[in-house]
């Protein structure tokens, strides 16, 4: 048993996978709809205003702003449905990802990873 074609085949089956297949109509969807592209490019430029403001200390009171700017875009991305699919099919897709790499890791260490309830308390890096 060769490990690198062991890899090979699983990215194969992740490539053929449905998931994989959701993401990238999902993808092809949200690329070709005007409104998407937008609202994601708006949501991408107030990210980078929030970072900067952070950055620059510019008070609370405006970082509050961009932060309520943030939350009102990502509101309305999560409303549009061309977009609130993709984001779907991307955090599903992700899940794969983090479940065939979990496996992996338990199989070389013996030793489970995080759980998503003990991920929220300690802030990852855990063993189990």
């Amino acid at each position: 048993m060769d490990i690198t074609e062991k890899a090979r085949e699983l990215g194969l089956m992740l490539a053929n996978s449905k998931e994989m297949e959701l993401y990238k109509n999902a993808e092809a969807a949200m690329q070709s709809d005007t409104k998407s592209t937008i609202l994601m490019n708006e949501y991408k430029q107030l990210q980078i205003e929030m970072v900067k403001k952070t950055r620059e200390n510019a008070g609370t009171e405006a970082i509050e702003e961009a932060k309520q700017k943030l939350l009102a875009k990502q509101k309305e991305i999560n409303e549009y449905p061309t977009t609130f699919e993709f984001l779907s099919a991307k955090a599903n897709l992700e899940a794969l990802m983090k479940k065939v790499n979990d496996i992996i890791v338990f199989s070389i260490t013996g030793e489970p990873t995080c759980s998503d309830d003990k991920c929220k308390t300690c802030g990852g890096g855990c063993k189990g």
